[in-house]
Order: C-alpha cells, then sequence, then structure tokens
C-alpha cells in the first residue's frame, strides 16, 4: 500500500473516545485557510458507520459544513442513534474541532430488501469512453503544468485515488459538452474488502472537484485571485455496491448559480455502466475585485 493510500485509511480509522464517540486525524496543510471538506466527509461517514451493525449499509448521506477546519488539529465526532427500525437505522453525526461545531451529517442505512429494479442509462457515450489505462493521470499532468492551476500543495500532491482526466479545463480533452469535469478513479493499491471503507473513502474523495465544474464556464479555479470558494452541504446517495479496487467513472456538471450560492451534480458508474452512486454539492461562490 502506497503511503498516501494508507495516510487516507489512517484518516478514515477512527480512534474510540467513548460510547458512540471518535477521534479523526486532522488535515494536512493543502494551500488554503481552512480544510478539505472531504477530510470531515469521510470521517463522519466513517463514524455513522461504526455505530450500525455491518449488515445494515449506507445508502444516503446529507451533510452540512458549519464552520472551516483548522489544519493538523483533531476532529472529534459525536453520533446519535436515532432510530433503527426493522429494515433502516439513521444516525445523527455532529463534528467539533477545538469546541466548534464544524460540520452535521444524517446518515441512512438499509438492510437491502430487495424490491422493484430500475435500471440507469449510462452516458450517450460511455462505450466510446477512453479506457483509463490510456489516460494521462492527474498528478502527471499538473506537474507538466507550469504554474499549475491549483494552489501548489493541492495539485501536486501525492493522491491516494487514480484520478484519469477525461474531461477538464486542465486535460487535453478540455471540459465535457455540459461544461463539466469527468474522470475514471480507482485506489492507488487494493484496498480491504470493507463495504464502509469504501463508502468513507468515496465520501472524502467525492468533494475532490465536483463543485469546481460551476467555475468551469466562468474560466475561473476555487485558487484564483479574490475567489471565496467554500462548501456548504454534500449528499450521496449509494445505489449499489461501491468497489474503489475497480475503475469508476465519475460525471460531473455545473446545475446553477445565484445569489452568491452554486449547485453541482455528480453520478458514478461502475466499468460495466451501472449507476453505483449520485452526488450532489451546494458552494458559496464569491469573486472580489
Amino acid at each position: 500500500m502506497s503511503a498516501a493510500l494508507q495516510h487516507l485509511v489512517d484518516v478514515l480509522t477512527l480512534e474510540v473516545i467513548g460510547p458512540d464517540r471518535w477521534r479523526g486525524l486532522g488535515s494536512q496543510d493543502d494551500g488554503v485557510d481552512a480544510t478539505y471538506g472531504g477530510h470531515m466527509l469521510g470521517q463522519a461517514t466513517a463514524a455513522a458507520c461504526a455505530s450500525c451493525p455491518p449488515e445494515r449499509v449506507l445508502h444516503s448521506l446529507h451533510a452540512y459544513f458549519l464552520r472551516g477546519g483548522q489544519p493538523g488539529v483533531p476532529y472529534e465526532y459525536a453520533v446519535e442513534r436515532v432510530r433503527d427500525g426493522r429494515s433502516f437505522s439513521t444516525r445523527r453525526v455532529s463534528a467539533w474541532q477545538n469546541g466548534r461545531h464544524v460540520l452535521e451529517l444524517m446518515a441512512s442505512f438499509s438492510d437491502g430488501a430487495a424490491g422493484p429494479t430500475l435500471v440507469a442509462a449510462p452516458p450517450a457515450d460511455f462505450a466510446t469512453l477512453p479506457a483509463p489505462e490510456s489516460l494521462t493521470g492527474y498528478s502527471e499532468l499538473m506537474h507538466a503544468l507550469e504554474p499549475p492551476p491549483l494552489p501548489l500543495e493541492w495539485a501536486r500532491r501525492p493522491l491516494a485515488i487514480d484520478l484519469r482526466p477525461v474531461n477538464a479545463p486542465w486535460s487535453p480533452r478540455g471540459p465535457s459538452a455540459a461544461g463539466g469535469i469527468r474522470h475514471w478513479i480507482r485506489a492507488v493499491a487494493p484496498l480491504p474488502d470493507d463495504a464502509a471503507l469504501h463508502r468513507a473513502a468515496f465520501a472524502y474523495q467525492s468533494d475532490e472537484s465536483l463543485a469546481d465544474c460551476l467555475l468551469v464556464p466562468q474560466g475561473l479555479t476555487w485558487g484564483a485571485q479574490g475567489m471565496t470558494f467554500v462548501s456548504l452541504d454534500h449528499a450521496i446517495w449509494f445505489h449499489r455496491r461501491l468497489d474503489l479496487n475497480d475503475w469508476l467513472f465519475v460525471e460531473q456538471w455545473p446545475g446553477t448559480s445565484e445569489h452568491g450560492r452554486g449547485l453541482a451534480h455528480g453520478r458514478v458508474w461502475s466499468r460495466a455502466g451501472e449507476l453505483v452512486c449520485s452526488y450532489t454539492q451546494e458552494v458559496l461562490m464569491r469573486l472580489e475585485g
């Protein structure tokens, strides 16, 4: 396992500090004032999963970012067992750092009982997408750009999740037809076969570039001078088994922006063309000067 992937596993492996209480590692400095929102999102997801038996599988989460975090400072997570029914369990997770309430998350778990099935159609060009193995990796692209389009600490950090851009402003093909960012993702080395770990790892990863799609039509990035770009809330629905040991295709696109807020959307497909999960995020967007 690479050092970057081991660090991600360590970030998502929480320390028990009391009944339904956990502590997680603080985040690394990634070149911005606050911390990467996916860090809190992944850890809160891990805390929610740790409070449920393995036969109850996470199927949705909704999170609100209340305050920015501080690099290097541990987080503490308190889980409230809101309900355990015959088929579903509900958990509320509150994240704290230095006595400051920084995130609130609701998570729902299901026993996976059978029901009617509706198969979603993959993107129209799915059959002709370039294979991930044929694409230049994100890290290689960022190291080839001088200067990189994003803050240096972020753009050239070691990755735990291999990311192969199909469409992005910084890739040879440019943004997608919908003005969004699309890529293949997979763990850089095999992760343990643990459904909760894979879901928490995707929750961590899901904040990586979703909201960036809102800036693509403006020709901007969140690292642009005078840009305030802050996550407000984030939701994920897990439809099928999510396996980060196999390539997954991530399609993301801008929704709308108004009154200083923007909404972006994403879907994740297996290599076989099955819809694995859907997610969305709202952000604060302000540009001074």
